[in-house]
């Protein structure tokens, strides 16, 4: 099982405790990054000569939602990369990228976001994190029976 907006937003009480804020805020954040994050998808995907027209090729591993939450759960947690990754099952490389999108496209809309670094290499550890935030435990332990 992996973590996601669509499981996390079932139980109100674990998303403010994991994001810091009500599933109400963050569809008003959703709704307000949303125009921001295709507007600089498509400026960067009408850079260059592309060999396929705009739209084909991969999906994104996450959609914007999912990409918000992992950022929003980051900034509150400063879990790694790799335990980033577990949670939501994609690569750490992807976390990096994610959150770096997001990040931008949250400090065009005006939200002054203050963290230690520009996107998640060092961090907590999810045994730590699932101390502190009990909420996290389904979530871990599906993926790591043992924590």
């Amino acid at each position: 099982m992996v973590l996601n907006h669509e499981r996390l937003s079932q139980s109100p009480h674990a998303f403010q405790n994991l994001t810091g804020m009500s599933t109400a805020e963050f569809q008003e954040l959703y709704q307000a990054l949303h125009p921001i994050y295709q507007r600089r998808r498509l400026e960067r995907l009408s850079r260059r000569p592309r060999q396929r027209a705009i739209g084909g090729g991969r999906s994104p591993a996450l959609e914007l939602e999912d990409q918000l939450l992992m950022t929003l759960i980051w900034l509150r947690l400063e879990l790694t990369s790799e335990a980033l990754g577990l949670l939501f099952g994609v690569n750490k490389s992807t976390v990096s990228r994610n959150t770096r999108t997001v990040l931008a496209c949250m400090q065009e809309l005006g939200i002054r976001v203050e963290h230690r670094s520009s996107f998640p290499r060092r961090g907590r550890r999810l045994e730590d994190v699932v101390r502190d935030y009990p909420d996290l435990r389904p979530f871990v332990e599906a993926i790591q029976p043992h924590v």
